[in-house]
């Protein structure tokens, strides 16, 4: 266990059921990656403004928070995969779930009155304001250029490529719109006299600031992920080739019943690949990629035995730089998505993506001793990412973007509703409290009811 119990009472009370842990579980790690997001969003603005040096304790803190949230979703992982666990270790790992995502929350959370009186926003109430004004005209610009790009990028690939950034300017523009009315606000604030609530909303204004900052970013990202996937193509459609070679040459030593649907598939990955390269291409790269990597891998699986282990080592270290190259680029656009639609993704995209994401550290550090387990690491990952993507973009479309009600910080005219969507205002899934949605003071109340219920 990771924490001690506290001591039983003469009568102990009825423990906490199985499926209302499993949900208090749930709830606790988008608290803790909530707060370890927001932590973060923070954290830039610091170093950006004193240097990496007087950031060093926090950065610390935030990286200790990560590795107990990591193991978190590790845990969630094991609980949700085909293998049963008895009820009693279900409790334990659920409970260390909920012990670890407190102690991440509190970790960051005992760095914040240190971290905002260096900030010292309250301050320099004026020059904050007008930073922020400065950074709020150049988010503009960038979301002006991310319009244009879009368009370009909507004459040349189909709607299924850009899925998850066709809205991002349009959110990028309210978010914006949302962080400067904070801002006239805060100047209000501050002539009425009103210092504190002038923070909170200069806060909130950079949170929305930044944000719109990083869905712009998010379109030039997916331009260089196509843009690549293009120019991967050729090169996945020659290896694949080769193979399908192969496949013929070693028919006679690999099952006609398991190799047939494979070189099926092979073929057809082919016919895709070619469909969405060269010029007038209509088909999407990224999905002719996917099904291309994945036929690789499969008909490559079922010739290893015949295929001598040099052969099979020299074919894994040619495709694992492309490949894990590719999943670290997926990783990264897909932590961007639910970053900033933090306030509606649940639990399982984020399991989803901390699975993906320790799956491509594990391939990295064994690229250059075991390309061939290096590759399978990869391999695991790749699903998981296309995963957590798909189950991001379903909560975000499910999620209504409710949350218009005051957050009780004189927002009135802000939309709030894309506020909570982006994590900035506390609602939805962080339980309807109105406030500023840094830090996850929140989430220690969330994550604290829930042992006290166990351990009480």
């Amino acid at each position: 266990m990771f924490w001690k119990r506290k001591n039983q009472p003469a009568t102990a009370p009825q423990p906490t059921g199985i499926e209302q842990l499993r949900a208090q579980a749930g709830n606790a790690l988008v608290s803790a990656d909530d707060a370890v997001r927001s932590a973060s969003e923070e954290l830039s603005y610091a170093q950006a403004q004193f240097g990496l040096s007087a950031t060093d304790s926090f950065t610390e803190a935030l990286a200790t928070a990560r590795s107990h949230l990591a193991r978190s979703f590790e845990l969630r992982k094991l609980l949700d995969d085909d293998v049963p666990e008895t009820e009693p270790v279900q409790r334990q790992m659920l409970t260390e779930i909920l012990q670890r995502c407190s102690e991440a929350v509190a970790v960051i959370s005992r760095q914040e009155e240190a971290f905002n009186a260096r900030r010292g926003i309250e301050a320099n109430l004026p020059t904050s304001i007008a930073e922020t004004a400065q950074r709020a005209d150049e988010t503009e610009q960038a979301i002006t250029m991310a319009n244009t790009l879009l368009v370009t990028l909507s004459a040349t690939y189909p709607d299924s490529s850009l899925t998850s950034v066709s809205q991002a300017p349009e959110r990028a523009g309210r978010l914006l719109a949302a962080g400067r009315t904070a801002l006239d606000q805060a100047r209000a604030s501050v002539e009425a006299g009103q210092q504190a609530t002038a923070v909170e909303q200069v806060r909130i204004a950079q949170g929305s600031i930044a944000q719109a900052g990083e869905l712009a970013a998010q379109v030039t990202s997916a331009r260089e992920r196509l843009d690549r996937a293009s120019a991967d193509l050729a090169a996945a459609i020659a290896s694949i080739s080769s193979d399908l070679v192969d496949a013929q040459r070693l028919s006679d030593q690999v099952p006609a019943a398991s190799l047939a649907p494979l070189v099926a598939d092979a073929e057809a990955a082919i016919t895709e690949g070619r469909a969405a390269s060269g010029p007038g291409a209509s088909g999407d790269p990224l999905a002719a990629l996917d099904h291309l990597e994945r036929a690789e891998a499969a008909i490559d699986a079922a010739l290893a035995p015949a295929r001598a282990k040099e052969d099979n080592d020299s074919r894994a270290r040619a495709s694992l730089g492309s490949r894990l190259a590719r999943l670290n680029s997926q990783i990264d656009a897909v932590t961007s998505y639910i970053t900033t639609h933090r306030g509606a993704v649940g639990p399982s995209a984020r399991t989803a993506l901390s699975e993906a994401t320790r799956h491509a550290t594990a391939a990295t550090s064994m690229q250059t001793t075991d390309a061939t387990a290096a590759l399978a690491e990869v391999a695991a990952g790749e699903p998981l990412v296309a995963q957590a993507q798909a189950l991001a973009e379903a909560d975000v479309r499910g999620s209504g973007s409710s949350g218009s009600g005051g957050s009780g910080l004189g927002l009135g005219g802000v939309d709030a509703s894309t506020l909570v969507l982006g994590g900035l205002l506390l609602g939805g899934l962080a339980g309807g409290r109105g406030g500023y949605g840094g830090w996850g003071h929140g989430g220690l109340g969330v994550i604290g009811d829930a042992l006290d219920d166990i351990f009480d």
